[in-house]
């Protein structure tokens, strides 16, 4: 009997190892918690995000995590080695060269992206490329054109310049909807409940009256300013405001609570800034988006994530511009690209990812 017990014991204990899930927390060198990082394993299948928190609630029992972000060097960690799980990540130097102001009409910003999606299989799809974008002062046009290995995705840009409205970040915040929600520091918009807080270390907390959806970090000393929101937060939080009707908007929260488990986007920016901290709509640096999901027939969990790099901006004329959109004007190709990253001191891929997707192309030739 004692034998039957002591067996019924083991077992139970093994499988309550089985189901506990390990979580990890990502940090910065300063201890500032690295939000939406991407987790995945040595042959690139998905594990996880981190949240705004820079908590990943579950590695999914894998013993070595691969982990990269814009704004970070790529990292490899054995999670038995991690000290209370806690994961340390290294900032990248990105930097923009000083732009020399002039009285010209057009803002011009060429930027580099690449787009990765990633699910349980690993990569199976990716592109990038180089987009040039305008913006006109005088009606507040923005244009873009694009040259890449695949057609370019350039609604992310329209809405990144957009963002940067100017001006300093206040201890409240107006919301203005353009073609994307964004949050802006400027006085437009209707106000919609929205509350910027400053906790202990300094971090401006953007938060509703129900949970936290972002944080802003300002560093004088590198004179740079990083947002970082959960755009479904955001958005379910605008959409919940500006709902009148009780049992409307009860029906809607039912409704986004329901999409929330199929689809979230996070959204990750980095801006320059001058020594009293304000920004211009020219000063942004670099920037992550991340999309992730379910894929319903196979059940498959999936991430899109869009990285963009400002690789130079400058103040010019329509003739100046459609000069340098003619030289820009040609197909690249994958090698190209590459070529392009180093020439323009952009990150490359972390190397469990570049791997796999190197046999994409090999795939292809």
């Amino acid at each position: 009997m004692k034998e039957r017990l002591l067996l019924f014991l083991v077992i139970a204990m093994g499988f309550a190892v089985k189901v506990c899930a390990q979580s990890i927390t990502v940090k910065d060198t300063d201890g500032v918690p690295v939000a939406y990082a991407t987790v995945t394993t040595e042959q690139g299948t998905l594990i996880g995000v981190t949240d705004v928190d820079g908590l990943l609630k579950d590695t999914k029992g894998n013993n070595v995590l691969c982990l990269s972000h814009v704004a970070y060097k790529p990292l490899t960690v054995n999670v038995a080695d991690l000290n209370d799980g806690v994961v340390t990540m290294e900032e990248i130097s990105y930097s923009l060269p000083d732009v020399q102001v002039k009285p010209k009409e057009l803002l011009y910003v060429q930027t580099y992206y690449r787009l990765t999606y990633i699910d349980d299989e690993g990569p199976l799809y990716y592109r990038a490329g180089v987009i040039d974008n305008t913006y006109e002062y005088a009606n507040q046009k923005i244009k873009t054109k694009s040259k890449s290995i695949s057609k370019a995705y350039t609604g992310l840009l329209k809405f990144l310049i957009n963002t940067i409205s100017g001006g300093k970040i206040e201890d409240r915040c107006k919301i203005q909807k353009m073609s994307t929600y964004a949050l802006v520091t400027s006085n437009k918009g209707d106000w919609a409940g929205l509350n910027i807080s400053t906790d202990s270390t300094g971090r401006k907390v953007i938060s509703d009256s129900v949970s936290i959806l972002g944080y802003i970090d300002e560093d004088k000393q590198e004179g740079t300013r990083t947002t970082t929101f959960n755009h479904w937060l955001f958005k379910k939080h605008l959409d919940i405001a500006k709902e009148k009707n009780e049992k409307k908007k009860q029906k809607k929260e039912a409704t986004l609570a329901e999409r929330q488990e199929e689809k979230e986007t996070s959204y990750f920016e980095v801006y320059r800034m001058d020594q009293d901290g304000y920004s211009s709509i020219g000063d942004l640096v670099m920037t992550q988006q991340i999309s992730k999901g379910r894929l319903r027939r196979s059940g498959h969990d999936f991430i899109l994530i869009l990285e963009s790099y400002v690789t130079e901006t400058a103040y010019i004329d329509k003739k100046e511009f459609n000069q340098t959109r003619k030289e820009n004007d040609v197909d690249k190709s994958y090698e190209d690209l590459l070529r392009y990253e180093k020439a323009h001191n952009i990150p490359p891929l972390p190397p469990h990812l570049k791997v796999q997707i190197d046999k994409l192309f090999e795939k292809d030739k």
